[in-house]
């Protein structure tokens, strides 16, 4: 966890052994983790068509494993808890905005809470 935090750790005598023992690793470590996501910012962007295609793909591979109904529950639970913050974040968003994100979530929310 060290590795991927952008702050230093000071380690002193009542810090955890797994902190002390490891300590001299978390540099490399964190070399590691900012190659990592240098990589992935500087890879070359995918077309929305090819991520679809390859979502497509995806969930045909793995329909047996999946419980949609289970997942869109687990997302429901989750839109709730955090139902005002998504609402603000999805009223400012100019993509939100033309889809009526934030309204099609009242939608859902007003669905869900007449069963």
């Amino acid at each position: 966890m060290d590795s991927c935090s952008t702050s230093d750790h000071r380690l002193g005598k009542d810090s955890p052994s797994s902190k002390l023992l490891y300590a001299k690793d978390i540099p490399s470590y964190r070399e590691w983790v900012e190659r990592y996501y240098n990589d992935i910012r500087d890879m070359p962007a995918i077309s929305d068509q090819d991520m679809n295609a390859m979502l497509a793909e995806e969930s045909r591979l793995h329909t047996t494993e999946f419980n949609t109904n289970c997942a869109l529950h687990e997302l429901y639970q989750y839109a709730v808890k955090y139902n005002e913050q998504l609402t603000v974040t999805l009223e400012e968003d100019e993509f939100s905005q033309k889809q009526r994100l934030a309204f099609k979530l009242e939608q859902v929310h007003s669905i869900m809470s007449a069963e």
